[in-house]
């Protein structure tokens, strides 16, 4: 499953999320400010690690 990159647009919380988690956030929002969040909130994270030299 793919992992995201998760930023609140609201209070800027930052989380690594799969996709199961992701789609929850989609339903009840950030877990911190329970604010409303949506696709853009999430960046697919590289599942290579491709970041690294």
């Amino acid at each position: 499953m793919p992992e995201y990159r998760f930023t609140c647009p609201n209070c800027d919380a930052c989380a690594t999320v799969d996709g199961g988690v992701r789609e929850r956030l989609l339903v009840v929002g950030c877990p911190v400010c329970a604010g409303g969040v949506d696709t853009p909130a999430f960046v697919e994270v590289s599942p290579h690690g491709t970041d690294r030299p």
